[in-house]
């Protein structure tokens, strides 16, 4: 009887080790699901900003080599450099998810190590145990007729008829666990292959972002030189703002005069999804207030978003709306004011107009173009948001 006690022992441990190491399994297979759900994000979002880079070295090859061209190449060489430092920590990202899921896979294998070690000295015992008991005259006949009772000698024929399956199965399982072990290790050398490919592309990237850094420097020290033309530039761009906020204001206390009677907007729920007013544009005066990009200590504030595009670029009204003015101010060229419910979206820097106030206008629908002097490749739409009397950031509201 000590035979059929100590393999059902075996039998529960077994079970048990087999248990433990599916349950194993299943943790860092979850685990590893959502990494690579994580590392599939960081690869969109590279692609992001490889166009961004992209459309900025496109905007960048210029003939014109005045002043005011260097300080919009400087802006467009700051959002290029901006790209590839979200891209270098992409990578940072990437590679410290590796590492992760590489020690979540060293942990499992250390683990199943111990669970194989396990199980072959239960079958080494179970081996040494059956042997014992197949040289002894103690065979399974005499453990059945031993039996005192009928119900009892049942009972020990299907202890005995599960122990000779069982025995085949305990070096399946072994072999399978072996099998798991070798993968986790196998796959643990194609991660770890990728993590040596994105450290390598990181330093290309860190690399390329040394080159730009260079140029960049080579574009201050040249506008340094030119302080006088450039804070006379800052006052200038400070003025055409004045005058387009005065604008906008009166054009929100006429709403207010007449109860605010504008039409009923979704635009709210569109927070985040909104189209881009020009196509492969890229951002080279972000919203609010922020160092100027060449005198020291000098704050510029922005009411809403400078965007570079090519000048060929027609610009979109970014949600359906009504245009509510279209008026011309010193230092932004042609405006375009439309309204969506209590708020407002504004078009400046414009060259062509092809709608009028009170029209109603579509999402994408082209309602301009952008101003360029003529040998520029670009020009620089100013874009802002409001929400009644309030400035609002445009990059939370356009899409990614």
């Amino acid at each position: 009887m000590m035979v059929v006690v100590y393999i059902l022992k075996s039998l529960l441990h077994i079970r048990l080790v087999k248990y433990s190491c599916l349950f194993l399994l299943l943790i860092c297979t979850n685990i590893s699901f959502s990494q690579s759900n994580d590392l599939e994000k960081l690869k969109d979002l590279r692609v992001k900003y490889s166009a961004e880079i992209d459309n900025a070295q496109k905007l960048l090859m210029s003939n014109d080599q005045s002043r005011k061209n260097y300080l919009k190449e400087l802006r467009i060489l700051n959002s290029k450099i901006s790209a590839q430092e979200n891209i270098i920590a992409t990578y940072n990202k990437e590679i410290d998810q590796i590492s992760a899921i590489i020690a979540s896979n060293d942990a499992l294998v250390q683990k199943l190590n111990i669970e194989i070690n396990e199980i072959r000295n239960s079958y080494e015992k179970l081996i040494i145990e059956a042997n014992k008991h197949y040289k002894s005259d103690y065979n399974e006949f005499m453990i059945l007729f031993s039996a005192k009772t009928f119900s009892e000698a049942y009972r020990r024929f299907n202890l005995m008829k599960q122990y000779s399956s069982y025995r085949k199965r305990q070096g399946l399982i072994l072999i399978e666990t072996k099998q798991k072990h070798d993968s986790i290790i196998l796959v643990n050398k194609v991660i770890l292959q990728q993590k040596q490919e994105s450290y390598k592309l990181l330093l290309d990237e860190i690399e390329a972002i040394k080159i730009s850094a260079s140029q960049k420097k080579s574009y201050v020290s040249k506008l340094q030189k030119e302080e006088a033309w450039l804070k006379e530039e800052i006052a200038s761009k400070k003025k055409a703002s004045d005058e387009l906020e005065k604008s906008i204001e009166k054009l929100i206390h006429a709403s207010v005069a007449k109860s605010s009677d504008y039409s009923f907007s979704n635009f709210a729920q569109a927070k985040g999804k909104l189209l881009w007013p020009v196509k492969d544009g890229i951002v080279t005066s972000n919203f609010g207030e922020h160092n100027h990009a060449v005198l020291k200590g000098v704050k510029v504030k922005n009411n809403g978003v400078d965007i570079t595009a090519a000048k060929e670029n027609d610009v979109k009204c970014v949600y359906e709306g009504t245009v509510s003015r279209v008026i011309a101010i010193p230092g932004y060229n042609k405006a375009v004011i439309i309204r969506h419910g209590k708020y407002l979206t504004v078009y400046a820097n414009l060259v062509r107009v092809y709608v009028k106030s009170g029209d109603s206008v579509k999402s994408d629908q082209s309602i301009g173009q952008i101003y360029a002097e003529t040998n520029d490749k670009s020009g620089i739409l100013h874009f802002e948001i409001w929400e009644e009397n309030n400035k609002i950031n445009p990059l939370n509201w356009l899409s990614e």
